[in-house]
């Protein structure tokens, strides 16, 4: 990979922070400016659901300069996500589209358990020298996010709604807090963590590591030392920890504004923040804390550097990548017939093979298309009836590490249209995609429709397909010893939206092994 310049935008709930880096590959980079900005999103918005004009205002105003940063350091990418405040909103999808008009930048919502994966990634690389497998605690200012990661892979992956800026504004409502109010937030925490402690019962790790401003914050306490970025700094100790929080939980924000390091937007929130990583390694049972200077900007930087490292590899079975872990979960956990799951994704792939060159198609495309052709028949699950809809639904509301909202509502939508309707603008999940990802389901969902019709019996009937494309004819040929007829059938009756969305031609044969056109 050559050297690449990228800049990351991290919209959370306390506060937006930019990261522009150079790198050489995905697990060797060197940061050349960063910046925040202390917006706030959380206030209100995690209890009302909405977010204010002047969150909007607030946000463009911290972005747009963000941008400009990263223009200057001549970065080849400027990636943008958001957290809890904006995935909580019931106005995001309004938010996201202003925020872009204004700035001319397109944020990603994260789902929470995507957030709780790019972190873990972030956490993995930063140790992974040391430590084969680790476990992290990332306590943002709507959410905590908990990530245990074997050889910088997620393992176990939990959100809660435990965050310093929600919790303040639920909870401490007194200056300093009451201790009715403190017992009620430590029961509040110790109620989330009841089920993420149950999951990882019997789990081990190397090494327990904390991310973002909490940590941080709590560090700098401890050590009288400033955030001094890449250099590790002493542990948090539990029993030091519980001493801390004690005297924190006596001042009043005023008091806490005074202590050195300490501003007073995190003087606001330092106590709920705190008390969630108290109630954290007790209820694990971790005695140390390693701060991880590395956190969400930078498992968006290292997920994206591993993309652009993939599309350089030659084509691989998708089928067999590790990325695809969880939507075989889901496809089992729907009772899908995984052998015509499995054939339907193999024919996919070849088909997307021979076209990617020529009309564009990128190698993580055919990763969402293999996803898509694995699940396309999830839908039976609910209902034989217009199951294409329902595998449309499960799959939107499914988790799938591994992919962002926006890509699993690719997948969503391309697995919907491997049967009957085209895609059209009048359905509200594929206009909800921006133009040019709705182009990249009408290229998949034709490919996949034409897989489909590859194995209409369910019989695997067909072990290889070769295309050839000569002028603007597409050449489809099945290569079988066996009857094809009704595979041949089915093809010709879906190859409309491939003619359509390719500008060709499409003729479909059969050949028999002996006969197997040389490549």
């Amino acid at each position: 990979m050559k050297t690449t310049r990228l800049a990351a935008i991290d919209i959370g709930s306390n506060s937006l922070k930019l990261a522009v880096i150079e790198a050489a590959s995905s697990d060797s980079f060197t940061l050349i400016a960063e910046d925040r900005e202390r917006v706030r999103l959380g206030h209100n918005t995690l209890q009302n659901h909405h977010l204010s004009a002047e969150a909007l205002a607030l946000s463009a105003d911290a972005v747009s300069r963000f941008r400009s940063i990263a223009e200057a350091r001549e970065s080849d990418a400027l990636l943008a996500v958001a957290t809890a405040s904006v995935r909580e909103a019931k106005n995001a999808a309004k938010f996201v589209d202003e925020l872009e008009t204004v700035t001319g930048v397109r944020v990603e919502v994260l789902s929470s358990i995507e957030e709780a994966r790019l972190i873990g990634v972030a956490a993995a690389q930063y140790f992974g020298g040391e430590h084969t497998s680790l476990l992290n605690i990332d306590i943002g200012g709507g959410s905590t996010e908990i990530s245990l990661m074997e050889d910088k892979e997620p393992s176990k992956l939990f959100s809660m709604k435990l965050g310093a800026v929600g919790l303040t504004e639920r909870f401490l409502l007194s200056d300093p807090p009451s201790k009715k109010e403190l017992k009620r937030l430590r029961q509040e925490i110790r109620f989330a963590l009841v089920q993420p402690t149950r999951k990882i019962k019997g789990k081990n790790w190397g090494i327990t590591s904390g991310t973002s401003g909490t940590i941080t914050a709590v560090s700098m306490m401890l050590t009288e030392q400033p955030d001094n970025g890449d250099i590790l700094t002493p542990p948090i100790h539990y029993d030091v920890l519980v001493a801390l929080n004690k005297r924190l939980s006596s001042m009043t924000i005023a008091e806490r504004s005074l202590i050195p390091l300490m501003n007073e937007r995190r003087a606001e929130v330092i106590v709920a923040g705190a008390q969630i990583l108290e109630g954290v390694m007790k209820a694990f049972g971790i005695e140390t804390v390693e701060r991880c200077p590395y956190a969400l900007r930078e498992g968006v930087i290292i997920d994206h550097l591993r993309e652009i490292e993939m599309e350089q590899l030659p084509p691989v079975p998708d089928v067999e990548d590790i990325r695809l872990r969880d939507v075989f979960a889901v496809g089992r956990r729907f009772g899908y017939e995984e052998i015509h799951a499995l054939q339907v994704a193999t024919m996919a792939e070849k088909i997307f093979d021979a076209m990617a060159p020529v009309f564009g198609l990128s190698r993580h495309d055919r990763t969402l298309l293999s996803a898509a052709a694995l699940l396309h028949d999830v839908g039976y699950h609910i209902s034989h009836e217009d199951h294409h809809k329902h595998s449309l639904y499960l799959i939107k509301h499914s988790e799938m590490t591994g992919f962002s909202e926006s890509e699993k509502l690719i997948i969503a939508n391309t697995a919907r249209y491997h049967r009957k309707s085209l895609p059209k603008r009048s359905h509200p999940d594929f206009s909800s995609l921006d133009k040019e990802e709705r182009e990249i389901v009408r290229k998949l969902s034709s490919i996949l429709r034409l897989a489909d019709g590859v194995d209409r019996g369910y019989k695997s009937r067909v072990r290889d397909v070769l295309v050839e494309k000569v002028g603007r004819e597409v050449r489809l040929t099945l290569i079988s010893d066996r009857d094809c007829s009704n595979e041949i059938y089915a093809i010709k009756m879906k190859k409309e939206s491939f003619e359509k969305t390719f500008r060709c031609r499409l003729s479909v044969h059969q050949a028999r092994t002996a006969e197997r056109i040389p490549v």
